[in-house]
């Protein structure tokens, strides 16, 4: 399953109807980093797979980067994860 995170702000993430290990793993992470005050605006997509977590997207920073990674370790049923999540570069004039 992939979930996309694109700064949705206060809009409510549903629970997913599906009893389906992935889509519940996900979810709870998804619910677990909106909730984060570093996180909650961060450009992340969740997609899980087996157990394995990937999150791809961009961050605005190394820690906030490393805040997620933790988040997806800490989140129960989590075997593997890939942190693909990119640092936004600064903006040239």
């Amino acid at each position: 399953m992939f979930y996309p995170w694109f700064s949705a702000g206060d809009v409510p993430v549903f629970p997913p109807r599906s009893g389906d290990p992935d889509t519940v793993l996900a979810y709870r992470l998804l619910d677990q980093m909106r909730q984060d005050p570093l996180l909650r605006y961060e450009r992340i997509c969740i997609e899980a797979q087996n157990g394995v977590i990937i999150l791809e997207g961009e961050v605005s920073s190394a820690e906030r980067r490393a805040e997620a990674h933790a988040h997806a370790w800490r989140a129960p049923g989590v075997r593997d994860v890939n942190n693909r999540l990119r640092q936004r570069r600064g903006r040239t004039a």
